[in-house]
């Protein structure tokens, strides 16, 4: 459905409402009850003229970004966004995660390493929130030492929400670059935990990667609880287009997901 008639729609029903409530006691009860309803009610007019008035002005203060969005103008919503970031300097969360997800749709990470550059002189507080999307040029570019030291930084800064994914990016890369030793602790306790059940796969998985056929009691054991929980592929396709929805950096390691998936069931089926 179009954006502007989403809009009008809104608005219409919006009205319709108020109209209705407004009308219905001078239709059951008559004009002189009406009036003293609405002498004793007037708030209510006014709650609703601020209500209708504030998402008006949420939709024309964006009309430019939802019409650039209707018309899938990605060039154009990229240079609106660049506007809005570099010059206005607004660096709001729809502004980052938008200018993150237009630069992949244009395939253009240059802009995402100078939204990263951005935030890390301008609002560095903001690193541990968004390094997982920020991080994505050196997952995809494997520049090693630049994603390292990035991450290292997103990890010293993150909320203990943001580490498990900064933490798994990490390791991730230090896997690319051999550095096996330094990467085990962290994929190990990521292969523990229950919270997430996609990040606690490709950890197992890397894990398994590193370890080989020499797995030990814990991994084995984290993978017989998962494979209880998630005995077979079609119990764990809602986890896998949840997360994909959800997390970007899923979406874009999606052969990772693949083999990981690959490597759990085809053991099941060799054991069978």
């Amino acid at each position: 459905m179009k954006f502007k008639t989403i809009f009008f729609l809104f608005n219409g029903i919006i009205l319709f409402s108020f109209l209705f409530i407004a009308l219905m006691p001078l239709f059951i009860l008559g004009g002189e009850y009406t009036r003293i309803f609405w002498v004793e009610n007037w708030f209510l007019a006014l709650i609703f003229l601020l209500f209708i008035s504030v998402l008006d002005a949420y939709f024309m203060i964006n009309w430019k970004m939802f019409s650039l969005l209707e018309k899938e103008d990605w060039p154009g919503l990229t240079a609106y966004l660049e506007n809005e970031v570099y010059e206005k300097k607004k660096l709001s969360s729809r502004n980052i995660r938008m200018m993150i997800n237009t630069s992949l749709t244009i395939s253009n990470l240059d802009k995402i390493i100078r939204l990263e550059k951005e935030i890390g002189d301008k609002k560095p507080n903001l690193l541990g929130r968004y390094g997982a999307m920020l991080g994505i040029p050196y997952l995809l570019n494997q520049n090693k030492e630049e994603g390292k030291a990035f991450f290292r930084e997103c990890i010293n800064r993150g909320a203990p929400r943001d580490l498990p994914w900064l933490q798994w990016c990490y390791s991730f890369l230090l896997l690319s670059g051999k550095e096996l030793e330094e990467a085990n602790p962290y994929l190990s306790d990521l292969s523990s935990q229950d919270k997430d059940s996609i990040l606690r796969l490709l950890s197992m998985y890397l894990v398994s990667t590193i370890s080989g056929n020499d797995y030990d009691e814990v991994q084995e054991r984290n993978k017989q609880d998962f494979l209880k929980k998630f005995p077979d592929r079609n119990s764990l396709q809602k986890e896998v287009h949840k997360s994909k929805n959800n997390n970007i950096v899923v979406l874009l390691l999606s052969s990772i997901l693949d083999d990981s998936q690959s490597w759990l069931y085809g053991s099941v089926s060799e054991n069978k």
